[in-house]
């Protein structure tokens, strides 16, 4: 493997090789930490029909409440978390980590999870055909040491007809975190001495330091930050990232296509979510709108830099027999349907002192009343004109129904992130 700039390769001599050293770090290290809390929504099809939605689905369920889900590379509670929202499914978590499992089978106990089973495995070695509906696998197979291999495990894996739900570094988000890892190999004596308590204190004492540069906002973010995260950002020991256009290749040389961008946790918090710029300049505007779907993104990616969205999409198998779908007319699609609201609610475990869980007896109403003033007044006319499309409520609440309005509407109304509307025809 030849090592690169804006990767961090210099262990990545072999997949079974980079396995063994994932295996030992995510062992002494175990990522992300238990979470304060855990919730499940009482009706158990509303996370099924928002991941639907998500991808642009609108009469019928593709993806099925009795699903079969694979958490690839699960970590210590993102299956728990699937668990919970896909309480019909049967869910298969796998990681290289006996630790990380154990912290999840620890956790699925105390929610009394019965629809999960956990796995030592690496998606290397895995040997699933056409075996899941859904498959989730964020922040995994960057870390190997030939990314293709793993992904095409999954495309294996995956059902013609299923989804994949794929997340890769952005290379403009790890401008930093890579030169850190590669200063800590430096500093610690690695590759030749891997010894991760080493490199840990390595890393908390440039933590403590006093560095003049652009590094200082990283060193700042992470001094308070909980071990693992400080491990998983400042010395994990092999990383790919990617741009669109490096992923699309990907994706394309493993039998995969780019449905839609994944509105996650994490874009969501940092208001950057949106893949789709505007340009006051109309004959830019008219060149960028003119593009397809990934070459807009790549404009996007390469434009907003470190402001651009995480690489965090759906993908489906090029075999599958569904057509895929783009942005534009998933938008369109999005405006001749009818919506409902939805208005159920929502139950909460939280953790005790001993790190185990409990159900709270107080449930909450779910979603939460929406923060975002244009999305509230169109919740609102929708409460006022049932059985009008969205084109006509939008109408009502006076937006105008460019592609760039309904888009940011669709993804803060009527996507996993953001589930206020069903459309009223959906059948799952």
């Amino acid at each position: 493997m030849i090592s690169t700039d804006e990767n961090n390769l210099t262990l990545a001599k072999s997949q079974n090789s980079v396995d063994a050293i994932n295996g030992r770090f995510y062992g002494k290290f175990p990522y992300p930490w238990p979470p304060a809390y855990f919730d499940r929504i009482v009706d158990p099809t509303l996370e099924t029909v928002m991941l639907n939605q998500s991808v642009g689905n609108w009469d019928r369920c593709e993806i099925l409440p009795h699903s079969r889900i694979w958490v690839a590379g699960c970590g210590t509670n993102q299956a728990v978390f699937a668990a919970l929202k896909f309480p019909q499914a049967s869910i298969m978590g796998s990681d290289l980590s006996v630790s990380s499992l154990q912290i999840a089978a620890n956790s699925a106990k105390h929610l009394g999870l019965t629809n999960l089973e956990l796995r030592q495995q690496s998606i290397n070695e895995s040997d699933y055909r056409g075996e899941f509906d859904y498959v989730i696998c964020t922040g995994v197979i960057h870390h190997n040491s030939d990314p293709q291999i793993p992904l095409k495990k999954l495309r294996q894996a995956l059902r013609p007809s299923g989804i994949c739900e794929l997340m890769v570094y952005n290379r403009y988000h790890r401008t930093w975190t890579t030169a850190f890892q590669k200063a800590v190999q430096v500093l610690s004596g690695a590759p030749q001495d891997t010894d991760l308590d080493t490199q840990m204190d390595v890393t908390k004492r440039i933590l403590r330091s006093t560095i003049n540069s652009s590094m200082a906002f990283m060193i700042a973010l992470h001094k308070e930050m909980p071990e693992a995260a400080v491990a998983d950002s400042c010395m994990q020991p092999i990383e790919h990232s990617y741009t669109v256009e490096s992923l699309e290749a990907l994706l394309n040389d493993s039998g995969f296509e780019m449905l839609v961008p994944c509105l996650n946790q994490f874009d969501r918090t940092s208001g950057n979510f949106i893949w789709n710029m505007s340009f006051e300049d109309p004959e830019l505007g008219r060149r960028y709108d003119a593009l397809p779907d990934s070459r807009r993104w790549q404009v996007s990616n390469l434009l907003l830099l470190e402001r651009a969205p995480h690489l965090w999409f759906y993908i489906q198998r090029t075999d599958c027999s569904r057509a895929r779908k783009s942005e534009i007319q998933i938008c369109n699609e999005f405006l001749e349907r009818r919506f409902r609201r939805v208005n159920v609610q929502r139950e909460i475990f939280t953790q005790n002192g001993d790190r185990s869980y409990a159900l709270s007896a107080k449930r909450h109403n779910h979603p939460s009343t929406h923060t975002d003033v244009l999305c509230r007044t169109v919740l609102a006319a929708v409460d006022e004109h049932p059985g009008a499309d969205m084109r006509t409520i939008l109408g009502y609440a006076k937006v105008k129904p460019d592609f760039a309005a309904v888009q940011r509407l669709r993804l803060l109304l009527a996507t996993c992130a953001h589930p206020y509307l069903i459309a009223a025809d959906m059948v799952c």
